[in-house]
């Protein structure tokens, strides 16, 4: 699982804030626009260690945060609306759950404990917290994607190593296999054709791979010159991103049918990016190395027309942000983002959640 981000500050409102995000410039192109976001920073005493990783189209987001009366962390949803705080629990015998994926229903997927190991589960709105079976004779698991159906993908792992799977509540859970002479293998993301994204060991080297609706599991390679590629999210076009990495370092991709991997670049003056999410659009967006400032990393948003561009302007450097990394896009532009104070010069300022809505969503 990708680390999570706590927020510095504990508010009891959310601060809205119109950030004019204009001038930027990518490694090939500049974008011929400005964009105008609402930026909700993510932050309330009620819900203290608040990490959200993940948003559905309506603007509803997933992850986890802190009990600020037990002080125990759990699973967690923010409602589009208020963007306020809804603790999901545990499952029984558990302390400690999170939440990676939420669905355009509402339904959650992710992972809690039970007492003596880690298991994947699904929430839903009218069914609270469930356990999503394992493999036969595994033990543990966590669920990383879900689809508008409520299947649920992630991995299972005992005695014969972590393997992907697909659950649904009809057929139950099925193992999505490895490539050839691979010994492991895990999910990350699901569409609504039940084609599901993640990585797979090979006698080559880790690799980024497409189990498809037929059942097959196929191999999207790396890019070139490098050792190994992980594979991180997939749209309802079947387009998947993640990353593929080498003796250069990570480099984000994009995989479709038709092209192929494709590079998707670095921002000017970096040397590595990662893919983190792709809407139903085709939009991208992760995170990059970049010379633009003091933080080495910036959050970023590719286009085919625009290529890839910094979600960072003099505008968000005005409000001592910088925006790291974008973790989730939906389809309506809607970008959740990790972001790091630059104010204090004493000691590193926590980083940040915040989402930023363009004016044309609102």
């Amino acid at each position: 699982m990708r680390p999570l981000f706590i927020p510095r500050h504990q508010r009891d409102v959310i601060i809205a804030l119109l950030v004019t995000i204009a001038e930027l410039v990518s490694t090939e192109h500049t974008l011929a626009q400005t964009t105008t976001y609402t930026v909700a920073e993510l932050s309330a005493a009620a819900a203290a260690g608040q990490a959200p990783c993940r948003l559905n189209n309506l603007g509803d987001l997933a992850g986890r945060a802190g009990n600020s009366g037990s002080g125990k962390t759990q699973a967690t949803t923010w409602s589009h609306g208020t963007l306020q705080p809804k603790l999901l629990g545990a499952l029984p015998g558990g302390d400690y759950s999170s939440a990676s994926a939420i669905n355009d229903a509402g339904a959650v997927a992710g992972a809690s404990n039970t007492g003596n190991s880690i298991v994947p589960f699904i929430w839903k709105p009218t069914a609270g917290l469930q356990r999503v079976p394992l493999l036969p004779g595994d033990k543990c698991g966590q669920a990383f994607g879900i689809n508008k159906y409520g299947h649920v993908a992630g991995y299972s792992s005992g005695p014969n190593g972590a393997r992907a799977f697909l659950w649904k509540p009809k057929t139950g859970v099925r193992n999505l296999g490895t490539l050839p002479g691979g010994s492991y293998s895990r999910a990350r993301e699901v569409n609504d054709s039940d084609e599901v994204a993640g990585t797979s060991g090979s006698p080559a080297g880790d690799r980024a791979v497409l189990w498809t609706t037929a059942g097959n599991v196929r191999d999207l390679g790396v890019l070139p010159g490098d050792t190994s590629s992980e594979a991180l999210a997939i749209n309802n076009a079947g387009d998947v991103v993640g990353y593929s990495k080498g003796p250069g370092g990570l480099r984000a991709f994009l995989w479709t049918a038709a092209n192929g991997m494709q590079n998707l670049g670095v921002l000017p003056g970096g040397n590595s990016s990662r893919a983190l999410d792709i809407n139903d659009l085709g939009y991208v967006v992760g995170s990059s190395t970049s010379s633009a400032s003091s933080y080495t990393d910036h959050a970023f948003i590719w286009t085919k027309e625009a290529g890839m561009s910094d979600l960072n302007s003099a505008a968000s450097a005005g409000l001592g942000v910088v925006f790291v990394e974008a973790d989730a896009i939906n389809y309506t532009g809607e970008i959740l983002v990790m972001g790091g104070r630059t104010a204090s010069h004493c000691a590193p300022a926590p980083p940040s959640s915040f989402l930023l809505i363009p004016a044309t969503s609102q």
